[in-house]
């Protein structure tokens, strides 16, 4: 039996409350409807005034708040009385409209209402039959006079004791009162809307397998170190995501180089069956010559940057100066502006694609020099290589000895340098630093593409194929986020994933 759909169900009701009230308010309730408003009620003159020993005066508001004109037909009262308004303990003295406003005023025909105070309901006061149009309102000012004998009580006008005592054909007369805020309906709204937005997001958390599109099996992902970060993340989301979802998850990273996940790749697809093997490679920029079974997909535009030790008192390198220092002629920093202590080059694998991407793109296609150093401190003599390197199998590697080694200078990925800004420098290039922005203008040139290579076709199915869409599409692109790249989804040409 399928599970109830509700993500469905609340969205739904999410569209067809709000209708159903504003049809409600509309067509039912509030279609013909007068409201009545005692915006003062208070004792006045402090003495006898106009016949009233007690006085006290009222404002009562009469408003049309509904959807659609009231006219004097409407009205139910016996002619020519279209509302009655009962102050209880009061006789109505004189009532007349406050703001004076001619022939047109709603209270034209008792400007001044001199009520007999021997009439069986002295307390009542009588309005005509006024037509007025949507949001029409007008008001009339009561002189009233206490008939307890007691001088007339201060009252809040929310809080007098007026009655209205009239009904309208085929509506409704209430009283309003005036609020600073929402009104009741529609905080209630708000309410019932707020509560249908926390239930679908929960309903979507719960049925998030069916969003991240889970595969079970094994997955072997090898490749890129500057990568591994972001794979180890995703791959730790992924299983979470799809921890309810049939059959287990598995995800093995082995990272050790692009060039040498490229290779490995190209080996197990050679030795698996039709559906090739159950392994990703992610390299930092593209696999080169060979391996034409493998299929690439650009996943993210990734930032390097160069990194140097702190003793060596430079933070900021041209173009030029760094294809020198890689070349052999600037072997101390001081010929660059630093301080005078010897350059330490700490290096890539062959198979690394931070050290591709370094030669292509601030080398000119130069290769970096042999090694000549296994410690990166002592130099063994080499006619082809003037200057000092070595080196390292991983990124973190790279950046432990940079932060140790006097002098040294090395590359990594640009976030992952970023979390060791307090043990070294991350080098400028040209007063550009290793920012997306920049790279975007074209001013800071050391970046690569991040593909992600499958051996073949992979089956729909297939958790080789599940977990690429998911770094690709969908969730992992947050992920890549974090780690401050970019997902080529988010550039204007994802196929060919460059900056602009």
């Amino acid at each position: 039996m399928d599970t109830f759909p509700w993500e469905i169900t609340l969205t739904v009701l999410g569209v067809v409350i709000p209708a159903v009230a504003g049809v409600y308010e509309y067509f039912f309730i509030g279609r013909k409807r007068l409201g009545y408003r005692i915006q003062m009620d208070t004792r006045a003159f402090g003495g006898e005034f106009a016949g009233a020993r007690h006085p006290s005066l009222v404002l009562v508001r009469i408003e049309n708040n509904g959807s659609v004109p009231v006219d004097v037909d409407d009205y139910m009262e016996t002619d020519p009385v279209g509302l009655s308004v009962r102050f209880p303990r009061r006789r109505v003295v004189r009532a007349f409209d406050p703001t004076r406003r001619g022939p047109s005023s709603p209270t034209n025909a008792v400007p001044e209402l001199n009520q007999d105070p021997e009439r069986a309901d002295p307390d009542v006061l009588r309005l005509p039959r006024v037509p007025l149009n949507r949001n029409e309102h007008y008001k009339v000012l009561v002189l009233l006079d206490e008939l307890d004998g007691d001088a007339a009580p201060d009252r809040d006008g929310d809080e007098s004791d007026a009655v209205m005592e009239s009904r309208i054909k085929g509506g409704r007369i209430t009283r309003t009162r005036y609020r600073a805020g929402v009104s009741r309906g529609v905080v209630a709204l708000i309410t019932v809307m707020a509560s249908l937005i926390v239930a679908l997001y929960y309903v979507s958390g719960e049925d998030s397998t069916a969003a991240v599109d889970c595969a079970s099996g094994e997955l072997t992902v090898v490749g890129s170190t500057a990568f591994r970060p972001v794979v180890e993340k995703a791959a730790e989301s992924y299983r979470e995501a799809c921890r309810d979802a049939p059959g287990d998850v598995e995800i093995r990273i082995r990272a050790a180089g692009s060039q040498e996940g490229v290779r490995a790749l190209d080996e197990a697809g050679r030795g698996a069956g039709e559906d090739g093997p159950a392994m990703l490679a992610f390299s930092d920029g593209h696999k080169g010559d060979g391996h034409p079974q493998l299929l690439p997909r650009p996943v993210s535009f990734s930032l390097f940057t160069l990194v140097v030790n702190k003793e060596a008192g430079v933070q900021d390198l041209t173009p030029e100066q760094i294809r020198r220092i890689y070349s052999g002629r600037h072997l101390n920093w001081k010929e660059v502006g630093g301080d005078d202590l010897p350059i330490a080059l700490v290096g890539r694998y062959s198979s690394s694609g931070s050290r591709r991407a370094l030669e292509e793109r601030m080398l000119g296609g130069a290769t970096e020099p042999n090694v000549t150093s296994h410690d990166c401190r002592g130099r063994v003599p080499r006619p082809d290589n003037p200057a000092l390197r070595c080196e390292r199998g991983s990124t973190a590697e790279v950046l432990d000895t940079v932060a140790e080694v006097p002098g040294a200078l090395g590359y990594a990925e640009a976030h992952a340098a970023a979390g060791e800004a307090d043990r070294l420098h991350l080098v400028r290039v040209d007063g550009h630093p290793a920012e997306l922005d920049a790279a975007d203008r074209g001013v800071y040139p050391y970046w690569a593409t991040e593909y992600a290579y499958t051996y073949g076709q992979p089956p729909a199915d297939s958790l080789v194929a599940g977990f690429l869409r998911y770094i690709t599409l969908e969730v992992g692109q947050d992920v890549i986020r974090e780690h401050g790249q970019r997902p080529c989804a988010d550039l204007a040409n994802p196929r060919l994933c460059r900056p602009s």
